[in-house]
């Protein structure tokens, strides 16, 4: 594996069901490799952190701890950011911490692609052994952060929350720039969160498909006729959000043929073994939102990957394709499940 430093260039491998000129593949034809440099690191001096991560110290704000340019450029903007942040709650003036959340953070996609991944830089670095790790304080309530973070060595006693409309002064503060991602930093994160996996009561096997049966949004309408063709093939259904983050985990490392709509559940690929495959249902994306974020996640992480484009349901409460309801083409289907079976006892060979 290479170092988490080196530069890297990543060349994304079509879909297992690609075919050509078939519109509902135009997404995959013409992506670009994506290239990634070291990430750069921050060492800043007697600054501020607000609730929502941004960085600033009296009237400047670090445009390295903002989302995009699009928010640095607002908060600048007039004094709304410092009349809700300015008034501090917590003084460390004399400690030194680490930032590795954003303003979008919070979603369980980010928290591990972004969040997770900056934290292994900080320690490879060595930034956390003496540092303490501000949080804001509604992630406390999120059952996916104290866990991940207990699996990367920070303890409960070195995070301090943030409540709302706050702000903390430290001393120095270790930050990783907020629009990085790193590849390499996946694959090291399936290897520490994977580690010392814990038993559980149930085994679902290694075909899974993952239901959105209680959400209102992007849940299948046929799901009872596909979840019959599922069955037929060998398939568990799973509801994943009653479950723990651990025994997500135990469930999705043992999983060798992964299906479902697409979510941020889906983040759960980083616990699956190499050579796995993951069949991605979703409606058709908008020209100028690419729906490639599993995509590419299954190429870095070498999961075998495959798609198909559903129709947006007549009980769907939202129309768009990022929260529309799915219908699904049970033949289509089939016809990737076959495929994604043959593949899978050929290379097992």
């Amino acid at each position: 594996m290479k170092n988490i430093f080196s530069p890297l260039t990543i060349y994304y491998k079509k879909p297992l069901n690609f075919k050509e000129n078939n519109s509902q593949f135009k997404i995959f034809e013409n992506l670009i490799p994506d290239n990634y440099f070291e990430p750069k690191l921050y060492l800043l001096k007697n600054v501020r952190v607000a609730t929502n991560s941004v960085v600033f110290n009296y009237f400047k704000i670090y445009r390295e701890s903002c989302i995009n340019i699009t928010n640095y450029n607002l908060y600048k903007k007039g004094y709304k950011f410092f009349i809700k942040f300015i008034f501090p709650k917590i003084n460390f003036s004399k400690k030194r911490f680490i930032l590795i959340t954003d303003e979008w953070t919070s979603n369980y996609y980010h928290w591990h692609i972004f969040a997770l991944s900056k934290l292994l830089i900080l320690q490879e670095k060595n930034f956390t052994d003496n540092s303490l790790l501000v949080l804001p304080k509604k992630y406390k309530k999120y059952k996916f952060v104290l866990p991940t973070l207990e699996k990367m060595g920070i303890s409960r006693e070195k995070i301090v929350f943030l409540p709302r409309k706050s702000n903390i002064k430290v001393k120095e503060l270790a930050l990783i720039e907020t629009s990085q991602q790193n590849p390499i930093a996946f694959n090291k994160l399936r290897e520490v969160l994977t580690r010392n996996i814990k038993k559980t009561n149930f085994d679902f096997g290694e075909k899974i498909y993952i239901s959105r049966q209680n959400q209102v949004l992007r849940f299948v309408e046929n799901e009872e006729e596909l979840t019959e063709i599922l069955e037929k093939y060998g398939f568990k259904k799973v509801v994943i959000d009653n479950f723990s983050y651990d025994e997500q985990i135990a469930i999705s490392a043992k999983a060798k043929y992964l299906i479902s709509p697409h979510e941020a559940g889906l983040t759960n690929i980083l616990f699956m073994k190499e050579n796995s495959y993951l069949l991605e249902m979703a409606t058709k994306p908008h020209d100028n939102k690419l729906l490639t974020d599993y995509y590419k996640l299954s190429s870095i992480l070498n999961i075998n990957y495959l798609y198909q484009e559903c129709e947006v349901g007549e009980n769907s409460k939202v129309k768009d394709f990022h929260h529309g309801s799915l219908v699904v083409d049970l033949k289509k289907l089939e016809e990737n499940l076959n495929l994604m079976f043959e593949h899978g006892n050929n290379h097992s060979k």
